[in-house]
């Protein structure tokens, strides 16, 4: 190697560690700068939060008044006292001082009789209630007698003769029984009178669908009335209609 190259070697070394150690320098400054601001502001945040610290204080509570008492009702007025017995008796009059030969007018009994018998000897006695005198009413009149009963409903035995149906009109199948498909059997019972109608009918048996053309078909029935030793008389009967669908 050539002594030129040699020497030019050692100063490019000496030139990189004076670049190395200026280097060092500035990064021990930057280091140093910035530990001095930090402490800087450390202190001034550590003040700042001294400074906002608050100081707190008890304050002693006040006592609580509490409402007065109620006042106690005020005394009755005090009783009058009782009269005595001598003060009722202060008004009373003097006995007498002499005995009297006579009774007194309104003490005698016998003034008492012709009092009493003064009157109208044509009064009615306990009174009228009107005042005055003057002639008796006269009492109400009676209630009209009650109306007398049905006779009574005979049973047909065998020595009577039974009704004889003279109209008879079949009651019709209701629609509405017969669109639903409804069957049914009602039975009635009913009253024939003297004159041959149809009284009291009553279902015994039935439905609601039917009971209606039950009921308005058997009062337009006529009958020759039964009879007991020939002699028309009240008599019951009781019927079944049926209603049936046919088959199809």
């Amino acid at each position: 190697m050539a002594l030129d190259s040699w020497s030019k070697g050692e100063e490019q070394d000496a030139a990189r560690a004076k670049r190395l150690a200026a280097s060092y320098v500035a990064a021990a400054a930057v280091v140093a700068t910035l530990l001095g601001v930090g402490v800087a502001f450390g202190g001034q945040i550590k003040k700042r939060v001294l400074e906002e610290e608050v100081t707190v204080k008890f304050v002693p509570r006040e006592p609580v008044k509490l409402p007065d008492p109620p006042k106690p009702p005020p005394a009755p007025p005090p009783k009058a006292a009782p009269k005595s017995a001598a003060a009722k008796g202060a008004h009373r009059d003097p006995p007498p001082t002499a005995i009297p030969n006579k009774p007194p007018e309104e003490g005698d009994p016998n003034n008492a009789k012709k009092e009493e018998a003064v009157g109208d000897p044509n009064g009615v006695v306990g009174g009228t209630g009107r005042g005055g005198g003057g002639a008796p009413t006269a009492p109400p009149a009676p209630p009209p007698p009650p109306p007398a009963p049905p006779p009574p409903i005979q049973q047909i035995v065998e020595a009577a003769t039974p009704p004889v149906q003279l109209s008879k009109s079949m009651p019709a199948y209701p629609d509405d029984a017969r669109r639903q498909g409804i069957e049914a059997v009602v039975v009635v019972k009913f009253v024939v009178d003297e004159l041959g109608r149809v009284r009291d009918v009553k279902i015994l048996r039935g439905h609601p669908l039917f009971d209606d053309v039950v009921l308005s078909a058997i009062r337009s029935w006529t009958f020759q009335p039964g009879t007991i030793d020939g002699k028309p008389t009240r008599t019951t009967r009781k019927v079944k209609i049926p209603f049936r669908l046919k088959a199809s």
